[in-house]
């Protein structure tokens, strides 16, 4: 069984339902799932590029961005293919691919994620999941011999989109039309191994189902697949 970090932050989801993860892992594909836009895959390559060629050529992080200690390095290629590990009690892949992996001067780790999104109170919904995904990808670090990770956040760019509030802002779209991002940090609080592994162990548990689970009470997306049922038959 191969997991990635994100899909296993769905068990830490307020309002997790089995069946519905069961066929998340069953299936390949779902039906009437949208793809993302492809401009939030570009925001984030450009962000990345932005942060580590900036990096490359002063040799520390642009000024922009929040104070997270003194970076000295960072991983460059952090691909899901070599970000991996086998759990060795539940047998599980773990897999992920985080933004950025910086190496401090005190040889510990931070992990940043990009959110482009504000910082607000429908963030905190989706938290307990990210700090699960940002969890795993500490976890995968130290099994695959990276210093520790001591740190982990949330980097939020937050669109800057208030004219009224801060109209200098059209003062950056004379010549073409730009727009700014404000970063917001969130940390995420890194926790022992065993939360990841028990986890792990949770989803092999579900996965190795021979049946569909009950569906969480008041499960909207269960309630959905019950009326398809109906429909088409």
């Amino acid at each position: 069984m191969i997991i990635s970090a994100g899909t296993l932050g769905s068990l830490a989801q307020r309002g997790f339902c089995q069946r519905c993860f069961w066929l998340q892992l069953k299936l390949e594909s779902l039906p009437f799932k949208m793809p993302l836009p492809g401009v939030f895959s570009s925001i984030d390559s450009y962000v990345k590029n932005v942060v580590r060629t900036w990096f490359d050529t002063n040799g520390v992080l642009p000024p922009w961005f929040p104070d997270i200690g003194r970076v000295v390095k960072y991983e460059a290629r952090m691909h899901y293919t070599r970000f991996s590990v086998v759990d060795p009690e539940s047998e599980v892949t773990l897999r992920g691919t985080p933004d950025e992996v910086f190496h401090l001067d005190n040889g510990h780790i931070h992990i940043i994620d990009y959110k482009t999104s504000r910082l607000s109170a429908a963030q905190d919904f989706m938290f307990p999941g990210y700090e699960v995904q940002l969890n795993a990808y500490a976890y995968i670090c130290a099994r695959i011999g990276l210093p520790p990770v001591v740190h982990m956040s949330l980097l939020y760019l937050e669109p800057d989109t208030d004219l009224a509030k801060a109209p200098h802002l059209l003062n950056r779209s004379v010549g073409s039309l730009l727009m700014g991002f404000t970063p917001k940090i969130r940390p995420v609080q890194a926790k022992p191994y065993p939360f990841i592994e028990s986890l792990l162990a949770t989803a092999k548990a579900i996965h190795d189902s021979p049946s569909p689970p009950a569906p969480a009470a008041g499960c909207k997306n269960c309630s959905a697949i019950e009326e398809l049922v109906k429909v088409v038959t």
